[in-house]
């Protein structure tokens, strides 16, 4: 009579597969995988070998949390740059109202969507650090000075903006907030690369931070296509984000010795 060929991957593997830990990772990792040769079950019963789209679904995770991580100090460069100069010089406004609902945009679609917090994580907390960046330049900015009227009406404005995206959008409406993305995106971007002609010098902006912005959306690109899909509203937005961000790269760059200058006369000024 034929034995029944025993199943070594799985018995291999169970004292691992019944740890509450490694099953809750498990969970973590592969649950909202839309392959269906993708799940907690088939790639902890892989262990240690894991199958290649087991694989590839973890390090896409695993990349979207350095991502995150390396999100948390994204702004610190610039917000260093504004309170070692005491000035909001080179940073435009407009720029970074742009850049907030930009990255709310993102962030509150893909909290709506129940995407996973690794595949977007990142545009929450640098929403959270260029609001910051705004209340910076509403303290140091002085040509001209920034009214409370003006930053009250700001205030109205967003809380208006919260309750259209959390009260008013349905699942079917959802897709608005990424299809005008790309446009303030523009926006944003555009109008700080439009500042940084104008005045031939990038003031505080960060060479850090703009690297940072240009890597994660190439990375991002990969990461959105693994973890959620052929989403066009989001690549779409990575891939203008792209372009744009590349762009301020090549102005830092290629107007650094004029930002230099620039700090040196400011430096000088405020001695007097």
């Amino acid at each position: 009579r034929p034995k029944t060929p025993p199943k070594p991957s799985i018995h291999r593997t169970m004292g691992i597969i019944d740890n509450p830990l490694i099953i809750s990772l498990g969970n973590w990792a592969w649950s909202s995988d839309p392959s269906p040769d993708v799940t907690p079950s088939k790639c902890l019963s892989s262990l240690p070998l894991l199958t290649t789209p087991c694989l590839t679904r973890l390090i896409a995770k695993s990349i979207g949390i350095a991502i995150i991580c390396a999100s948390s100090i994204n702004k610190a460069p610039v917000m260093a740059n504004i309170l070692k100069s005491k000035s909001a010089a080179g940073l435009s406004l407009a720029a970074s109202y742009g850049e907030v609902i930009m990255y709310s945009n993102a962030a509150f679609y893909n909290i709506l969507r129940g995407n996973p917090f690794t595949a977007y994580g990142e545009t929450f907390v640098v929403q959270l650090q260029t609001m910051i960046i705004v209340g910076l330049i509403w303290f140091w900015k002085d040509d001209p000075k920034v009214g409370w009227d003006k930053i009250g009406a700001v205030f109205v404005v967003f809380v208006l903006y919260l309750f259209v995206v959390f009260k008013v959008l349905t699942s079917d409406t959802y897709y608005i907030l990424m299809l005008y993305n790309p446009v303030v995106l523009i926006y944003s971007r555009g109008s700080q690369i439009i500042a940084n002609h104008k005045q031939k010098q990038t003031g505080t902006q960060s060479l850090a931070t703009t690297g940072m912005n240009l890597t994660g959306s190439i990375v991002r690109i990969a990461t959105t296509i693994k973890e959620v899909g052929w989403d066009f509203h989001i690549l779409r937005a990575y891939g203008i984000s792209v372009t744009l961000n590349f762009m301020l790269l090549a102005q830092i760059l290629m107007y650094r010795e004029n930002t230099a200058r620039f700090f040196k006369v400011l430096k000088e000024k405020k001695k007097e």
